[in-house]
């Protein structure tokens, strides 16, 4: 995975390029930022590179109007799960604990770790992964102040220096090609990428004129960042969208998703689909994590299979006056015309599983009426020798079918996604079984829901990295053992794309 950054440098509230570090040659591109930020975002860029120019001039982050554009680009870039990396003047713990508060994604720090290397040993120690230390080099000479003054100090002996001393994410710009549109600096690359430890993520920046040298430069290095090439048209912006998704196929933003599992109007939670305990009101839940930051909800009605009983359709509909977050409901639906109930109540979706394992057609209906993007199939499993055996009716019926072939099968009738459940593996807290997970990823074209066993931030993580898009948990988030907000937080610090 390679990252392709398209930059926003911002000088009294606009969005400029320098040439060559020069504050004197500084040519304007937009009074309006935001429109920028959203123009990337919508091409495909999932993390942005900022710097306020005003604070690297002057040391003082606060200097100049960037701050209040700054806070507008962190709030914009949050609703997307788009990730900034922010630097300009940053000098003190405070500033940068308050930004990574707000939600940026790493605070980048140059001056400091020459000027002031006590602070910047204690911030390492603190903030060691939020951190980018930026090295910005005119020749073999660093310059720090925003790049106005010379540090005299080796760029290659420092750089060494810091690794030894436990950075491990570093952005470094040859100054005297940023700006020119003349080509990055290759061979400087190249002898780091010979020099640094297999772990160190190294990021370029200065001088990048065409694709060529966006791949010429990733071939030694983790990123680049891009900017007048862009602004310049060099690049268009769809060909922008076209590498970003090359070197990193995986940026869509993931998807944390509560479950609730609904009886007799109470959301309630067990081991293995047994022992039964309440959760607490269906709406108030909603509402918590709505205002937590849940991407989407799921309703099980857990007792409409078993028990026959009609789906809850009040329940829906309180809950779509209350939150404005996606949707899905499952539990007793039998029929296109319970579908269409559901959906007329304010769901965004449908999971269906009995029915459609009773009838297999009722998934090409559904999703010829509704879209595929509305049927979501669930498929409740248990481990049965080395594959899967599929269940019904709340888990209390075997049905015979391979969870892999049935899973296969769904989606070529028309499911839009799959909400897949290791019932071994539910209210255990032991991790989801992520060897299910990995092979339905890579055997489907549709997004996996990955269920059934999530206990720590780890297991979240990790079923992710085997190829689900969303991850759903029940307990863990109604006992407040894990905070959706943290757990994004968390994700975004192991640079899974969430939105904030």
């Amino acid at each position: 995975m390679k990252k392709i950054i398209p930059a926003i440098d911002l000088y009294d509230g606009n969005a400029v390029r320098l040439y060559k570090g020069d504050f004197q040659q500084i040519q304007t591109y937009s009074n309006k930022p935001v429109e920028i930020l959203k123009h990337f975002i919508e091409h495909g860029a999932d993390q942005l590179h900022i710097i306020n120019l005003n604070g690297a001039k002057s040391g003082d982050f606060f200097s100049g109007p960037n701050f209040d554009v700054i806070l507008s680009l962190i709030k914009e870039s949050n609703k997307s799960g788009c990730k900034i990396q922010l630097g300009g003047g940053i000098r003190t713990e405070r500033i940068i604990k308050e930004l990574l508060d707000l939600g940026v994604y790493k605070v980048i720090i140059g001056t400091i770790h020459i000027e002031n290397q006590a602070l910047f040993k204690d911030l390492i120690k603190e903030y060691k992964d939020d951190i980018i230390v930026a090295i910005d080099a005119f020749g073999d000479s660093l310059r720090i102040r925003g790049w106005i003054k010379d540090a005299k100090i080796n760029l290659e002996s420092h750089f060494m220096n810091l690794e030894q001393n436990g950075v491990s994410h570093f952005i470094i710009t040859d100054i005297s090609r940023d700006g020119t549109l003349n080509g990055p600096n290759i061979k400087l690359y190249k002898n780091l990428s010979r020099i640094k430890r297999p772990d160190i993520k190294i990021i370029a920046s200065g001088g990048i004129s065409n694709i060529n040298d966006i791949k010429s430069v990733l071939h030694y290095t983790d990123g680049v960042v891009v900017g007048k090439v862009i602004y310049d048209k060099k690049i268009s912006y769809e060909n922008l969208k076209d590498l970003i998704i090359r070197y990193d196929p995986t940026n869509l933003a993931k998807r944390i998703i509560p479950c609730l599992d609904v009886k007799d109007g109470r959301v309630v939670k067990g081991v293995k689909f047994n022992n039964l305990q309440d959760s607490g009101d269906p709406v108030e839940l909603s509402k918590f994590y709505n205002f937590q930051g849940a991407d989407e909800l799921v309703f099980l009605d857990i007792s409409a299979t078993l028990e026959n009983r009609a789906s809850m359709i009040q329940i829906i509909r309180s809950v779509a006056e209350e939150v404005y977050i996606p949707f899905t409901v499952g539990g007793g639906i039998k029929s296109l015309k319970d579908i269409t109930n559901i959906i007329k109540a304010g769901a965004e979706k449908v999971s269906i599983n009995t029915a459609a394992v009773n009838d297999p057609e009722l998934v090409n209906e559904a999703s010829r009426k509704f879209g595929s993007q509305s049927i979501v199939v669930a498929i409740d499993v248990k481990k049965k020798g080395k594959s899967w055996e599929v269940y019904i009716k709340s888990g209390t019926e075997s049905t015979g079918l391979d969870g892999v072939k049935w899973a296969k099968e769904v989606v070529e009738r028309g499911a839009g996604e799959l909400l897949v459940t290791s019932m071994d593996k539910d209210g255990t807290q032991t991790g989801y079984d992520l060897k299910l997970i990995n092979i339905l990823s890579k055997l489907v074209s549709v997004p996996i829901i990955a269920s059934g066993g999530a206990g720590n931030y780890e297991h979240f993580y990790q079923a992710i990295k085997c190829g689900a898009e969303a991850v759903l948990a029940a307990s863990l988030f109604h006992r407040k053992t894990i905070f959706i907000n943290q757990l994004k937080r968390f994700l975004l610090k192991h640079d899974i794309k969430v939105r904030l």
